[in-house]
């Protein structure tokens, strides 16, 4: 082509591209840095409210721990602890349960819990009367009455007075089914 007159000929930088392409070249360069920096700085800004998070679930939810067990010497529990009595196991009972019209049994095995500093020669000498107690409580109880929870923890209150009539009041502190089976 021939030079005209009046028309310029653009003027070409490095690499035969003229000032408005690199103009736009080096805009686009400098979004793709600012947006890297924007993208390294949220990243930072997350890191720091992650481990923020993570030291302040750490001193509120372990250093208290961390703090009773070292003033008191042993570690901090949740439950109160309690130290059982004397455990007195009885041979399995079984027996007949009071359904009318139907033959109904039931098997238990049963512990008792004493008081702490109970004599534990006298309930083994009331043994027979112990169990003769606890035959006539299960005797008198139909398959509707120890058959669901309700009934069941009944039976072992009903079990506990009863046999604190013949040991003493307050002597028994807890009645425990080992087994338990209604046929």
């Amino acid at each position: 082509m021939a030079d005209r007159p009046g028309v310029e000929k653009p003027h070409k930088g490095t690499g035969g591209i003229d000032e408005d392409e690199m103009s736009a070249v080096s805009q686009i360069n400098s979004t793709k840095k600012k947006g890297g920096a924007k993208k390294i700085i949220f990243i930072l800004i997350l890191v720091i409210f992650i481990l923020g998070g993570g030291f302040a679930a750490y001193h509120f939810l372990f250093a208290k721990n961390d703090k009773n067990s070292k003033t008191s010497g042993k570690p901090a529990t949740f439950f109160p602890q309690r130290t059982p009595g004397p455990m007195m196991s009885l041979k399995p009972f079984l027996t007949n349960l009071a359904d009318r019209g139907a033959t109904s049994y039931i098997k238990v095995s049963i512990s008792i819990e004493l008081k702490h500093g109970t004599n534990a020669g006298l309930f083994k000498k009331l043994i027979p009367e112990i169990r003769n107690n606890i035959i006539m409580i299960l005797n008198s109880k139909t398959s509707r009455d120890v058959k669901n929870p309700e009934g069941i923890i009944s039976l072992r209150h009903q079990i506990a007075r009863s046999l604190n009539r013949i040991l003493g009041s307050g002597t028994v502190i807890g009645v425990y089914f080992n087994n338990y089976l209604v046929q």
